[in-house]
This record gives C-alpha cells, structure tokens and sequence, in this order.
C-alpha cells in the first residue's frame, strides 16, 4: 500500500489506480528506496492481472549473471528424454513483468527487448517457433534524465510512453512523513506482538528535520530498528540511524539555577544586539527592558557595544 497524504502521494495513487485500469506499459522514475516496486506491484493488484505472475527482472544483471537460457529459457536432452527449462519472460506470460534498473540494459539487450515487446513474442529455445508473451512491462529506474540518454534506445522508450511518474523524494515530501512513520510503526509492533507506544514529541520533530536521503526504504528500516531495540512500551530516539534534535535547554540541565538564567539573558542581549547591528535603543525595546539596565547586564556580561 503506497501510504501519504501529500500532493504528489495523491498523484501517484491516481497513477496507480489509472494505469491498473489499462493494458499499458508504464515508467516509474524515482530515486532509490522511492517505491517504484511497491507501485509496480499496487499497480497489479488493482489491475486483470491480479491473479496473474508479477515476475521482477533485475537489468543490471542481463548478460553478466543472467544468462539468455535465464531469459528465454532453454531445451537440453538427457537421461530422461529432452528438458525444458522455462525462461523469465515466459514465467510472465499473461502477466507483469517488473523491469528495475532499465537504465543499466545492455544495448544488445535494448533492441531485443524492444523488438519482443513490440512484437509480444521472441524465439523459441530451439528457434524452430516463437513463444507468444502478453505480459505487461512496468519499467524502473532512477535516472530522471534517461529521456536525455544518448545510449539509451528511445523506440525502447516510447514503449512505455503511455503512462510516466517521476516520484518525489521523501525529502520534497515531508507531509507524508508522520503517515510513513505510523504506518511502519504499526507495522512492526503487530508483527513482533508489541503495544504501539506514544511518540515523543521531540522524536517527532527530529523525524521531520531528517532528510531521509534512503527515502521510504531508509524510514522502514529506521522504524523497525527502532521497534526491535527500544525498552518494551517506549520508543528510544537513541536507537534512530541519526542523532536527535535536542531540546534548546537541554544543555542547562546540570547547570545551578542562577548560571542557567544568566546563559540564557546573555545570549538574548547578544541576539538582540546582532539584529539591531548594536543599537542599544533598538535592543532594549526588542527586549522590553530600559537602555540603562540594558547597559548595566552588558556590562556584567562582558558585551561591548563595538563587538556588534
């Protein structure tokens, strides 16, 4: 389930519910731990097919640890009389087909697969026929520039032109944030039998600042670690991948009461100064407080009207 409640999260869930009602090809652009295989697979979910093989092809392995008797398949004869091995693309007949990393296809492997899926078939194993393939081709990959790729077949491409979605990271999405984080944490207290605890304020606020460069991915596992690891009823910011935002005052904790309150009026005369460029009016009215004792804390604080 692609959880959100942002502009672009309701974006992609039409994507999702229109492409599921077509027979198209479709391209989802995104960085990596975006859900571009969660779409994939919402998408055949929600589509005829839903019974059907939902068949990941990795292709960045095509032609190095993936072999055409992988792809296509193969006959050999033995003891046994003659085997058949059946290849990937069949596997998918009459359903998807989850091309990740189209970015990385081989061009020897570009024009072939445009041609099959063009054509929806490709040579038998023994090339006396052709096997029929009606799957459908979701294609990934994390280059938002790939339209722009000069070693990239654009008539592969225009395959699947009917239906694109750049999805936005995580970082340009921050509304869906608290959503990502429930969902997960719900998640993983069911399956490890816990209680949901409550979520610290100050733990909130730090999920929010966060970047979340690994994106969903990155959160997922964020969260479960933080599940797994936090005393049983409690969530421990300790166990976040990333340090907390602390509190303001966090640092006056183990200070006496007098030093605490004379850290902070220093630093507030300080700041009062800076925003005035050392207009000592300026600063005690900023600060509701007379120009005169204004004078006396500097004083005593060691400011001098020419530091500013």
């Amino acid at each position: 389930m692609f959880v959100g409640q942002s502009p672009q999260a309701m974006k992609i869930k039409k994507f999702i519910r229109e492409v599921a009602k077509t027979d198209e090809n479709a391209l989802v652009i995104g960085e990596i731990g975006t859900g571009k295989k969660l779409i994939a697979q919402e998408i055949h979910l929600r589509s005829r097919e839903k019974n059907k093989p939902f068949i990941v092809l990795n292709c960045t392995s095509i032609g190095d640890t993936m072999t055409d008797s992988d792809l296509f398949g193969q006959k050999t004869e033995g003891t046994a009389g003659v085997e058949r091995k059946i290849g990937i693309l069949e596997q998918a007949r009459k359903g998807f087909l989850y091309m990740e990393n189209i970015q990385d296809l081989k061009p020897e492997y570009q024009e072939r697969f445009y041609n099959i899926l063009k054509d929806r078939r490709f040579a038998s194993a023994d090339q006396k026929g052709f096997v029929e393939v009606t799957f459908r081709a979701i294609a990934a990959t994390t280059d938002s520039e790939i339209a722009k790729n000069d070693k990239f077949r654009r008539d592969l491409l225009s395959l699947f032109d009917g239906f694109t979605m750049l999805i936005t990271p995580l970082r340009d999405r921050k509304q869906d944030v608290p959503f990502l984080f429930t969902h997960f944490l719900e998640q993983y207290c069911a399956e490890n039998q816990k209680e949901v605890p409550p979520i610290p304020a100050d733990l909130f606020e730090s999920l929010m600042e966060y970047d979340w460069r690994g994106n969903v991915r990155e959160m997922k596992n964020a969260v479960r670690n933080l599940v797994l690891m936090s005393p049983e009823g409690t969530l421990s910011a300790e166990y976040l991948p990333f340090e907390t935002k602390r509190h303001p005052y966090e640092n006056l904790v183990d200070k006496e009461l007098y030093d605490a309150i004379s850290d902070v009026e220093k630093y507030l005369i300080k700041r009062a100064l800076q925003r005035f460029a050392g207009n000592q009016t300026k600063a005690a009215k900023a600060l509701n407080i007379s120009e005169a004792a204004l004078r006396y804390k500097m004083k005593g604080y060691g400011l001098s009207k020419h530091m500013y």
